[in-house]
């Protein structure tokens, strides 16, 4: 019976998921032009995303705390694990009264460009998502000092970029979305992956947001993401005294943060990081 409520629990939110938003009513910066269609694949996959939106999967308003959480799925750089990234947070974080926002952000292929080139584009559509949904806060009833972004993978590669590389918004723009800053109320990298390598790429600075991390011992065994950059990256925040957390697990390898039914519903160790996230941001001292 638990379980049958679980999965009507997911289809419900699935169901009321608004429109997907483009972050941009215009053409995004650097669009690439005459790319091949977007792809859904029947398993929640989507690939060769050219347009980034955003999609809110919000929590009933008699519920809602305020607080939404960007989610960027895992893939690689190359695909979006949507379903299992996206609308099962979805499932699991709306009950408990947050708003989760799905980032479709800009992918390889249809996009050439190295390593540093897709980090580079996918920060321009993570900055305008925070922007956008700090803009939109009032109408979609979020507290603008709650809007934090959580990525599995390849997606907490880009919420780590994201969290060591915001701005504070530009004034003079025309476009009033640019006003806002992009930096985030705090940041989740879970399973966070750089191509497989050990040390930390990101520069943090003292005013980077706090910092909430979850990896699997077995991960980067066999391909995955080796703990050690994890690891890296909490030294490299505490030397800066920003606050970070860091939630080790033995079992789960690189799927550790993702939040199917079952692993909900059975208690899977890894699958309680909402609960831990959520206690851990109450305890922080108010900025």
């Amino acid at each position: 019976m638990k379980l049958l409520c679980s999965l009507l629990l997911f289809s419900a939110v699935a169901l009321c998921a608004a429109e997907s938003i483009p972050l941009w009513p215009d053409k995004p910066p650097q669009f690439l032009e005459n790319a091949p269609a977007e792809a859904h694949e029947e398993r929640g996959t989507i690939r060769n995303v050219t347009v980034p939106t955003i999609t809110r999967f919000l929590p009933p308003a008699d519920k809602s705390t305020g607080m939404a959480i960007i989610v960027c799925a895992g893939g690689g750089y190359g695909a979006l694990d949507w379903k299992t990234h996206v609308e099962y947070a979805a499932a699991v974080f709306n009950p408990k009264g947050v708003a989760i926002i799905g980032l479709k952000y800009r992918l390889r292929p249809p996009h050439k460009l190295d390593n540093a080139g897709i980090q580079a584009l996918t920060l321009l559509d993570a900055k305008r998502a925070v922007r956008l949904v700090r803009h939109r806060e009032a109408e979609w009833g979020i507290d603008p000092q709650q809007i934090g972004i959580a990525g599995y993978s390849a997606g907490g590669n880009l919420s780590m970029n994201l969290a060591a590389n915001f701005d504070r918004g530009d004034a003079q723009s025309s476009d009033p979305v640019e006003h806002e800053s992009s930096r985030p109320d705090f940041a989740v990298g879970l399973a966070t992956w750089h191509w497989r390598q050990k040390e930390s790429p990101f520069v943090f600075r003292k005013d980077t947001p706090p910092v909430f991390l979850v990896h699997a011992t077995n991960d980067g065994i066999n391909g995955g993401a080796p703990i050690e950059m994890p690891k890296a990256i909490k030294v490299d925040l505490e030397k800066l005294g920003v606050p970070v957390r860091m939630e080790i697990f033995d079992v789960g390898s690189h799927g550790v943060g993702n939040l199917i039914p079952q692993r909900v519903k059975n208690g899977f160790p890894p699958a309680q990081w909402p609960e831990l996230l959520l206690a851990w941001l109450k305890d922080l001292p108010k900025p």
